[in-house]
């Protein structure tokens, strides 16, 4: 009698285990597996990721130093071509620098030559208070009848300040609709085949400028000053005036803001 109600109760156990495990079985497999939200993301996650070599490459917002902001630069580290291009901070080139073939990379400088009259190249924006630093080389100066310099606030070939060195004399020269006005003259020599460097600034209505050759240090003051407020912004670059034969080479320019006049 015993075994026979044993026998009864443990039928009785198995009927109501196996209820409880079908009333209970989709909770317990929906808590043994991973949410569907996480698998889809992981998923999405690894077949977005996009191949090798096919991103776009970063390109770095303008580089602030000291607060002084730099609006452009070139090295002229690029393959030899007709003109000048696109600068080493990925701007182009203006004024005639990408339109007139006197214009080349050789070398990894930017040349002028084969060339005769005056000739612009421009580099970055519009700007008030700025300067331009650049360093180049002439091979001949032809007694004064060519220079190199820089030129500010320049909007076309007509209206520019310009800070040039010329073989005997560092000169500081406007153009105002078209006219040319001497603002300053100090002596400096020049050798034909050296590198020099000079710095053109320009802020509110004085104009500075200094020249130095290349591997020796820069003098601490400015050489040449002169104030004119005719022309109030612009952007910065070169300017050249060749003659037969000459042949101008620049390593590397740069134009960035001022905070004030040293």
């Amino acid at each position: 009698m015993n075994i026979r109600w044993i026998g009864i109760t443990f039928i009785g156990i198995c009927i109501l285990g196996g209820l409880i495990a079908g009333l209970f079985s989709r909770s317990i497999e929906a808590a043994l597996t991973p949410p569907l939200s996480i698998r889809t993301n992981q998923a999405t996650s690894t077949s977005s990721a996009a191949p090798v070599g096919t991103t776009k490459p970063f390109m770095p917002s303008t580089p602030i130093t000291n607060g002084v902001t730099i609006l452009a630069q070139d090295t002229f580290q690029r393959a030899n071509r007709v003109f000048w291009g696109t600068a080493s901070d990925g701007r182009q080139w203006s004024g005639d620098a990408n339109s007139i073939e006197v214009f080349s990379i050789a070398g990894g400088v930017g040349q002028v030559d084969h060339a005769q009259g005056a000739f612009n190249a421009i580099l970055g924006p519009a700007n008030t208070n700025v300067e331009v630093v650049f360093s180049g080389v002439v091979n001949q100066f032809a007694q004064g009848k060519v220079n190199i310099g820089a030129v500010l606030r320049w909007t076309d070939d007509n209206n520019w300040y310009k800070a040039l060195i010329d073989g005997t004399k560092l000169q500081l020269f406007k153009r105002v609709n078209g006219k040319i006005t001497l603002l300053g003259s100090v002596p400096f020599s020049a050798q034909a085949g050296m590198l020099y460097t000079l710095r053109f600034r320009a802020i509110g209505a004085a104009l500075l400028a200094k020249a130095w050759q290349s591997n020796r240090p820069e003098p601490g003051s400015w050489t040449l000053t002169a104030m004119d407020g005719v022309l109030s912004t612009g952007s910065g670059g070169l300017r050249f005036l060749m003659q037969s034969g000459a042949v101008i080479k620049v390593t590397s320019f740069r134009e960035t803001t001022v905070n004030g006049l040293i």
